[in-house]
């Protein structure tokens, strides 16, 4: 069976995307690993580890998140809206369960080093969804 045009062009358009988010994702790491080095230099280990559990607390549902919708794209719209749809909110709890457990059961835990590095790697994956919308 053929393929149209548009099936072909959506399936080429959904494969570069899943690239570029693999690009980000590979990007995330990296930041959040240089961040726990700078927090190691800056802090020591208590400021490295608590950078490391705030990048793991966006990473983490980011990831999930990215894993969910890949295999939405280029198919059915209405499943590729339910998809990101509930794994938006999958990756909201996750996020927020992640703190909570981080809060409660890593100690010592330096809580501006923690949100440091969460806000580093969240501002990374916006700055890789820029260069994939490019």
């Amino acid at each position: 069976m053929n393929s149209s045009p548009d099936e072909n062009a959506g399936r080429a358009y959904a494969e570069r995307t899943v690239r570029a988010l693999g690009a980000g994702l590979r990007l995330q790491t990296w930041v959040a690993i240089g961040m726990a080095a700078v927090a190691f230099l800056a802090g020591g280990k208590v400021a490295a580890g608590s950078s490391f559990c705030g990048s793991l607390a966006v990473y983490l549902p980011g990831w999930l998140f990215t894993a969910l919708v890949a295999r939405r794209l280029g198919g059915d719209t209405a499943a590729f809206l339910r998809a990101a749809a509930l794994a938006e909110f999958g990756k909201l709890f996750l996020t927020g369960v992640l703190c909570a457990v981080a809060f409660i059961w890593v100690r010592p835990l330096a809580p501006g080093w923690f949100f440091t590095g969460m806000i580093v790697v969240l501002a990374t994956g916006w700055v890789g969804l820029g260069r994939a919308i490019r």
